[in-house]
C-alpha cells in the first residue's frame, strides 16, 4: 500500500510548485526582492536579467497541475468512465512518461553541461541541493505510483 502514501505527497508538491509559477505568470517576485533576482535564482542562464514571459510561465503551472491530478488519478483518488483495460493503459503510459521526465530532469541537472549552461548564482547552488533532487524523488515516486498499480504490486512486493 504505498500509492495511499505517496500521491497525496505528489499531489501537494505538484499542486504547491504550479501555483508558484501561476503566481510568477502573474507578475510576482516571490520569494526574490525583484525580477532579476527571481531569474538568476529559479533560471540561471548567463547574464539573464529578466523572467521567462508569463506565457511560458502559465505553461508550465498548467503541467504541474496536470501532473498533480495524474499523481491523484494514480492513487485512486478518482477514475474516469473509461474500461478499466484502456484506463490503465493511460495510466501506465502518462506514469511512466511523468516520471521519466522528472527522473530526467533530476539527472540531467546535475551534469557538468547542464551546469555550465547555467552557472549564475543562487541557481546553481539552488540546482544541486534543491531542484535536480526534487525532480528526481517526484519522478521516482511517479514511477512507484505506476508499479503500485492494482494487479502489478505483488510481482514486485510493495503492496
Amino acid at each position: 500500500m504505498i500509492a495511499p502514501f505517496i500521491s497525496p505527497i505528489l499531489v501537494a508538491v505538484l499542486f504547491a510548485l504550479g501555483c508558484l509559477h501561476l503566481l510568477w505568470a502573474f507578475g510576482s517576485n516571490f520569494p526574490c526582492a525583484n525580477e532579476q533576482a527571481l531569474a538568476r535564482a529559479v533560471v540561471g542562464r548567463r547574464g539573464i536579467t529578466k523572467m521567462p514571459s508569463a506565457f511560458s510561465c502559465f505553461m508550465v503551472a498548467l503541467c504541474l497541475f496536470a501532473a498533480s491530478v495524474l499523481a491523484a488519478w494514480l492513487g485512486g483518488y478518482f477514475s474516469l468512465p473509461l474500461p478499466p483495460i484502456i484506463q490503465k493503459g493511460v495510466l501506465v503510459l502518462a506514469g511512466l512518461a511523468a516520471g521519466v521526465v522528472f527522473l530526467g530532469r533530476g539527472i540531467i541537472g546535475v551534469l557538468p553541461a547542464f551546469e555550465r549552461s547555467s552557472p549564475e548564482s543562487p541557481f546553481l547552488t539552488l540546482n544541486r541541493r534543491v531542484y535536480s533532487p526534487l525532480s528526481f524523488l517526484i519522478g521516482l515516486g511517479f514511477i512507484l505510483l505506476v508499479l503500485s498499480l492494482p494487479n502489478w504490486s505483488w510481482r514486485l512486493g510493495i503492496a
